[in-house]
């Protein structure tokens, strides 16, 4: 049985897996692509529409409250990443007023008839694209 080297722990060095730096930067990249490619659409880039739109939630809204959670300016801007990513969905026409609905009664626990609901979905959302022919 050979004798453990001073310093080691009783591991020989040759031993030891060598980590390759490349490796665990490839690795980070592969999990930012995957994480960035569940969000929705302006998660991750600028979109003036949506933003605007977030205003005017903002401004018809903000007294409202949605079940557990008030639409308030900290909960618009210092982000609810649910609410946000699902308003984005709404907004993006990526899901129905319905889906909207279950989704954050879900969420936050709100009645379908909640006045923050009722208020969110008077809310302008962008214009269906036109109809091609």
């Amino acid at each position: 049985m050979p004798i453990p080297l001073p310093g080691h722990g009783g591991r020989r060095p040759e031993c030891q897996q060598q980590r390759s730096p490349a490796r665990g930067r490839v690795l980070t990249g592969l999990l930012c692509c995957v994480l960035l490619a569940g969000c929705a659409p302006d998660a991750w880039r600028p979109d003036s529409p949506y933003d605007a739109f977030l205003d005017q939630i903002q401004r018809t809204c903000g007294d409202e409250r949605i079940g557990s959670k008030s639409i308030s300016r900290d909960f618009l801007q210092e982000g609810d990443a649910y609410f946000l990513d699902v308003t984005s969905r709404y907004y993006h026409r990526e899901i129905t007023e319905q889906n909207y609905v279950d989704a954050l009664t879900g969420a936050y626990g709100a009645r379908p008839d909640a006045p923050g609901l009722r208020c969110l979905l008077s809310v302008q959302r962008n214009p269906l694209p036109p109809v091609e022919m």
